[in-house]
């Protein structure tokens, strides 16, 4: 049976549980009190255990990212929880979004080939299983408030604003 390694990241805004797999992270759930939903979508994936020096080098990326200077290589991502086609055209989509940018919903569904799926493609952003990797906070409302964030609004102002700070030093 396959192992799942998680950890805790404690970050300025709150904490998130990372997951990883061999093959790169699996979730990322952001202030996971009650981890019993957590342990029990994870359990169908292999056996869960907590190794915060197996994660070490995610953990620093993530670290580095909320601070907006993530060092090396993005992570890679275990993207199995994802449920549907459509959700992974839309993952794809928000990847594709550049560090400091932002777009809209109604931009992400199109750029996702769906113009008329604003709706769903928010959904897909709300559900993002390896949010901080996909940058779903850079998908904001079209009036440009930066809208809500699984992270909390406080920590998703904070990325963008860090993020677009980066890229224009």
């Amino acid at each position: 049976m396959e192992q799942i390694v998680t950890a805790q990241l404690t970050h300025p805004y709150g904490t998130a549980l990372v997951a990883a797999t061999d093959q790169g992270i699996v979730r990322i759930a952001f202030d996971s009190g009650d981890r019993s939903q957590l342990d029990r979508e994870l359990a169908g994936l292999g056996t869960v255990r907590d190794d915060p020096r197996a994660l070490a080098e995610t953990l620093d990326w993530l670290s580095g990212a909320i601070d907006g200077h993530p060092d090396g290589p993005k992570p890679a991502c275990d993207l199995r929880l994802v449920p549907t086609p459509f959700a992974r055209e839309v993952l794809a989509a928000i990847d594709a979004v550049p560090t400091g940018q932002t777009i809209s919903y109604a931009e992400l569904a199109a750029a996702a080939d769906r113009p008329r799926a604003v709706r769903a493609a928010a959904h897909v952003c709300a559900t993002n299983p390896v949010p901080l990797v996909i940058g779903c906070h850079r998908i904001v409302p079209s009036d440009g408030t930066p809208g809500e964030y699984g992270g909390g609004r406080e920590l998703k102002m904070h990325l963008i604003a860090r993020e677009q700070a980066a890229a224009a030093a």
